[in-house]
């Protein structure tokens, strides 16, 4: 068929009063056509859609995920009493599942974590009380183990205290955790050996859990990445800046003096 612009415009307003999608996408997907007729003709294709007195901003897709959207879901499991920690909504099928993989969006939050904490929530106390089963432990140490994040008994006892306790509660003791999971505890017992990019691999990997990375907490909280960082870069800072991670000192609070 060849279009003109009588035609365009009245195709337009008829698929418009049978609820069909005006969307871009939506209709170049079924009728490419009258699309590059549009544009052709009246210069775009949104100019074709006004000109045949549509609002255009009505046959826009919406994002189905908002903000406010995934607030109210999180919302609405904590009041059930569902757990919210990562492992467990991103295995649910329903639409709270849907919703984590959406917030990682960075037009949303980025993060899990983020999304819980605007939902009025503390990320680390959900992780902390978490349901722990043998399967889920052995899915995460050997989740840390593949990511290349520590796995010794001390320095998870540091990064994830909740996970160790879990580890000893259910297996008896740590190494039998580890040989659960497919994992050589002996492998985990070695001297870490650090190389620069090891030591980004585990800034960033910091980051992303929104650990606090300045100079201070990171040499209490991970000793031994704070000295590989200083012994390898000349400071700590220098290695973050590497990494390209960017960090806001926390801002002190004006005390008022009597």
């Amino acid at each position: 068929m060849i279009w003109n612009k009588n035609e365009i415009l009245r195709e337009l307003r008829r698929l418009r009063k049978s609820g069909e999608d005006l969307s871009y996408n939506g209709l170049s997907g079924r009728m490419q056509a009258l699309v590059s007729a549009a544009a052709y003709h009246f210069g775009s294709y949104r100019r074709a859609v006004e000109l045949a007195g549509i609002d255009y901003a009505s046959v826009l897709r919406r994002p189905r995920w908002t903000r406010a959207g995934i607030i109210a879901l999180i919302k609405s499991a904590r009041r059930r009493g569902e757990d919210l920690y990562w492992s467990a909504v991103t295995h649910r099928r329903d639409e709270l599942g849907k919703a984590a993989f959406a917030a990682l969006q960075p037009r949303l939050f980025g993060k899990w974590e983020r999304a819980l904490h605007a939902a009025g929530l503390d990320a680390d106390d959900i992780a902390r009380y978490r349901r722990w089963d043998c399967n889920s432990i052995a899915f995460e140490l050997k989740g840390r183990a593949r990511d290349g994040e520590a796995v010794s008994s001390g320095a998870l006892q540091a990064d994830d205290p909740g996970l160790h306790a879990a580890a000893v509660r259910h297996f008896g003791a740590f190494d039998a955790a580890l040989r659960a999971s497919g994992l050589d505890p002996r492998k985990f017992r070695e001297r870490r050996s650090w190389d620069k990019k090891e030591v980004i691999r585990e800034i960033k990997a910091a980051a992303r859990k929104g650990a606090r990375l300045a100079d201070s907490q990171v040499r209490k909280d991970q000793p031994a990445l704070y000295g590989a960082a200083i012994r390898l870069f000349g400071t700590f800072t220098a290695a973050r800046k590497i990494a390209e991670v960017k960090f806001k000192a926390k801002k002190r609070r004006a005390v008022a003096r009597k």
